[in-house]
């Protein structure tokens, strides 16, 4: 579905024009009916596109446990597994969004053939000479731009540019080129595509407003209307409603939004918080905490410490100007959890129970110890939400830091991650102990 092209302007008036709409809307109280009707919505539209849909999901995702067993064996003791990584991440995401099993049953035997070739697993992580992207075993472009965008951000942070010129950013380098790109992405029509493009737009947005509104990567020409029409673009995409980002989809002969809540915490995070009406963000957090992911909290009735992360990183960019009782009511959530995080996930030897979803064990650690740090569980400096003391966290960090420098040369997703839940979430430095 085409729509219209968005014109590049500055984002001051729109944003102007969204907080003075937003302000005089009723507050959320509760989630909207598209939120909740979503995950039966979709598998209804998806079952208009192949009558057949949920008998071929269901023999994809019987074969997907199993590969996922072995990866996740390997990764665990200590074996390189990046390749195969990728390639079971983009599965879990087809498997999500889309009805394509052609292609779906195309990847299930790559990742047959990389899991019979260790040798190759470590190509992963190389930087393609074809186009100067990284994640060579994804096929999905998005894919790669999000497998990119952290080394792109760390040359750049070390005021150098990538051996090889990253020409796979030039076909959305122009207004033009980026606006058709997000607006085809950003609107689905899942019963004449079979596809729901919410994955892809959540990591597009995410990753294109870290690089271009950061002029990233170093010595990479962005046309210099880029970071305007960016966003422009991030606002006009927003629900007015809710003040949340998520996707658009084509129902009943109109299109109806559906709040996303990873969306939203990319947007709001890359934006450092600099978004309009934050109190509406707060309120439609709270209202959907009990629905499953994508849109809420949950995943399969459950926490998951990843969605626990973005959950904690939309309240506190919202603390500074929420009501007394949202900080009540978002006080009594980080409690509830902070201790399923502490008795239920957290592990003797410092790991988390593994989750599926995750995608790696490596990328587990991190969620769960970016919610930990994001709370100030670590350091009381960043705990916005309560003046308690956490005796407990010092030996709980030590034994986090110990499992993830035993594990850090084989990091299933290539160690970025367990990277990050040192340097970022824990403040570890080489040494030590």
């Amino acid at each position: 579905m085409k729509l219209p092209k968005i014109r590049t302007v500055a984002a001051l008036p729109l944003v102007v024009l969204l907080t003075s709409c937003a302000t005089s809307a009723p507050r959320v109280v509760q989630a909207p009916p598209a939120d909740l009707q979503q995950k039966a919505k979709t598998e209804q539209e998806f079952i208009a596109f192949d009558p057949r849909y949920k008998e071929e999901r269901a023999a994809r995702i019987t074969k997907l446990r199993a590969l996922y067993a072995t990866v996740q064996a390997r990764e665990a003791t200590n074996q390189s597994t990046s390749c195969s990584h990728q390639i079971l991440w983009e599965l879990k995401a087809l498997i999500m969004t889309s009805a394509d099993f052609q292609f779906i049953d195309q990847r299930i035997t790559d990742l047959q053939d990389s899991l019979a070739d260790p040798e190759e697993e470590s190509l992963a992580n190389q930087q393609d000479p074809r186009d100067g992207s990284w994640g060579r075993c994804f096929s999905e472009w998005y894919c790669k731009l999000d497998a990119s965008t952290d080394p792109l951000m760390e040359f750049s942070n070390r005021h150098k540019s990538p051996a090889i010129y990253p020409r796979f950013l030039d076909q959305i380098n122009s207004p033009e080129k980026l606006s058709a790109y997000l607006n085809s992405i950003s609107v689905s029509d899942i019963p004449r595509t079979g596809i729901d493009h919410l994955g892809e737009f959540n990591l597009s947005v995410s990753d294109l407003t870290r690089l271009i509104l950061r002029d990233r990567p170093h010595g990479y020409p962005w046309d210099p209307r880029l970071r305007a029409t960016l966003r422009h673009l991030l606002f006009h995409l927003r629900n007015p409603a809710t003040g949340w980002w998520g996707e658009r989809y084509v129902r009943d002969g109109r299109i109806v939004f559906v709040d996303d809540l990873s969306t939203t915490f990319h947007v709001v995070t890359y934006l450092h918080g600099d978004v309009p009406d934050l109190p509406r963000v707060i309120d439609t957090t709270l209202a959907v905490k009990d629905l499953d992911f994508p849109v809420g909290w949950l995943l399969k009735g459950q926490y998951w410490n990843h969605n626990n992360m973005d959950v904690v990183a939309l309240f506190k960019a919202g603390w500074p100007h929420a009501s007394a009782a949202q900080r009540q009511a978002m006080t009594t959530e980080i409690e509830k959890m902070l201790h399923w995080c502490l008795n239920d996930s957290l592990q003797p030897d410092g790991s988390f129970k593994p989750n599926i979803a995750d995608g790696s064990l490596e990328e587990g650690e991190y969620y769960a110890t970016s919610f930990l740090a994001r709370i100030g569980f670590f350091d009381k400096k960043e705990r916005f939400w309560t003046d308690r003391d956490f005796p407990e966290a010092a030996a709980i960090r030590q034994k986090i830091i110990a499992c993830v420098l035993a594990h850090q040369k084989t990091g299933g997703s290539g160690g970025g991650y367990y990277e990050s839940t040192l340097e970022d979430c824990l403040h570890y430095k080489p040494g030590q102990e």
